[in-house]
């Protein structure tokens, strides 16, 4: 004879979730290869944005180098035209004060000759 229990156990063996092994989903290892290549891609995007940067940045590193040297030389030049300027400016000055000696000199030389004239002219009366 058979139990009750017997009925139970007979139809839960048959039952497809207990009974009998089913065939895995494939969708967990989709999803982890869709995953380490989308992962996979991303590295490789960002390595070549990183190169680009680095390459941008010693373009950006050698032109700022040229700019200094550039500017460098700029005031290398400012400094020797200012001290041309300053020479100059001193060499006028006195050019200046020897026109104005000479000046001098030559208006009492025009005194002294015109008084000259002056008494030779009285002697000649």
């Amino acid at each position: 004879m058979s139990s009750p229990w017997d009925d139970v156990r007979k139809e839960s063996l048959e039952m497809p979730a207990v009974g009998r092994q089913h065939r895995p989903s494939p969708l967990p290892w989709m999803l982890l290869t869709v995953s380490i290549a989308m992962t996979i891609g991303v590295l490789v995007l960002g390595r070549s944005r990183l190169e680009d940067e680095r390459l941008r940045t010693a373009t950006a590193l050698k032109a700022n180098d040229d700019v200094k040297t550039q500017l460098k030389s700029a005031l290398e030049d400012l400094d020797q035209s200012r001290a041309a300027c300053t020479a100059a400016d001193n060499s006028t000055g006195e050019l200046q004060k020897q026109i104005l000696t000479l000046e001098l000199s030559n208006r009492r030389q025009q005194e002294e000759l015109t008084r000259l004239k002056s008494a030779a002219k009285g002697l000649k009366k």
